[in-house]
């Protein structure tokens, strides 16, 4: 296991204030099973079909394809997320490696041990954004971690989905995290409980206690209050989502609207667009590409 190394300097035409960013699914597996968790039916119906889909990539294609970005494009911002990430047998190798150019935001519910972290990744290089699960990990152990990452120099928040049978505990692990001088916040649940489809279902209580210290027209697509079907988006242009088959993509509605790939990561050319465009979607759920449709207004 190699050491801690330091941050890598800028090398000559390094633009630091990343431009582009990505949202990348590296794997679709995980360790946990949430009740809430939309990959949950494809776990338990199409679990070799899921679980596998990063087996069509070695480390050496993902290595490539972001070489290739930083040369035609610059830095990125890159979100990885899952599934949990640290499922895949390589993450550690590709985000010290990828790091290395690249800034990452590591979206994990951190089950790890987190000595393998502050052994291989640079906190100037490297954030998290650590999910707070309750019927699977204790908050005392989570905050424990998440102050030991905050002592090594590592930028950390945190979040939790409002679960409608976790809400009456929401204000009261919001204050745990407030008083570990941690951020956290809340996503709103996409799915049914009792009969009932949120985040439509919530009450006007619920949706204000979700708004608060959220920016307001961002909550209020994630509650879909409002659509954003033919709002201007930066999303394929300046930002695109990967799947962990290599396959690329303007967002997540556009794989959920069975729309095609904008390509693959053993293309020779990145793929984006040189405009905004119209969003194609009645509804955005992930946060990094709600930014997107907001920035482009």
């Amino acid at each position: 296991m190699m050491g801690p190394r330091p941050s890598t300097p800028p090398s000559g035409g390094e633009r630091l204030d990343c431009p582009y960013s990505c949202g990348w699914d590296v794997v679709h597996a995980c360790d946990y099973r949430c009740p809430y968790c939309f990959f949950l039916p494809s776990w338990t119906t199409h679990a070799a079909q899921t679980n596998g889909r990063h087996l069509g990539c070695s480390r050496e294609d993902w290595l490539a394809f972001w070489d290739r970005c930083f040369e035609q494009l610059g830095p990125f911002r890159i979100e990885i997320a899952g599934g949990e990430p640290f499922c895949h047998p390589d993450l550690v190798f590709l985000v010290r490696e990828i790091s290395r150019r690249h800034r990452i935001l590591l979206v994990t519910n951190l089950s790890v041990d987190t000595r393998e972290i502050l052994a291989e990744f640079d906190p100037a290089r490297v954030a998290f954004s650590v999910s707070f699960h309750p019927s699977h990990a204790r908050g005392e152990e989570l905050l424990a971690k998440l102050r030991g990452l905050q002592q090594a120099g590592f930028e950390t928040a945190a979040s939790i989905v409002a679960y409608p049978p976790h809400f009456s505990r929401l204000a009261g692990w919001l204050a745990a995290f407030a008083d570990a001088g941690l951020r956290c916040g809340l996503n709103p649940f996409q799915g049914s409980f009792a009969g009932r489809e949120y985040p439509q279902a919530y009450t006007a209580e619920e949706s204000a206690f979700l708004r608060r210290g959220s920016p307001p027209d961002a909550m209020s697509l994630r509650l879909r209050q409002e659509r954003p079907r033919g709002r201007l988006c930066s999303a394929g242009s300046r930002y695109f989502r990967l799947w962990p088959d290599g396959s690329i993509h303007r967002c997540c509605a556009a794989t959920e609207l069975g729309l095609p790939p904008l390509g693959h990561i053993r293309d020779r050319v990145v793929p984006v667009t040189a405009a905004a465009a119209p969003c194609p979607a009645d509804r955005c759920f992930a946060p990094n590409e709600l930014a997107c449709l907001l920035e482009a207004r």
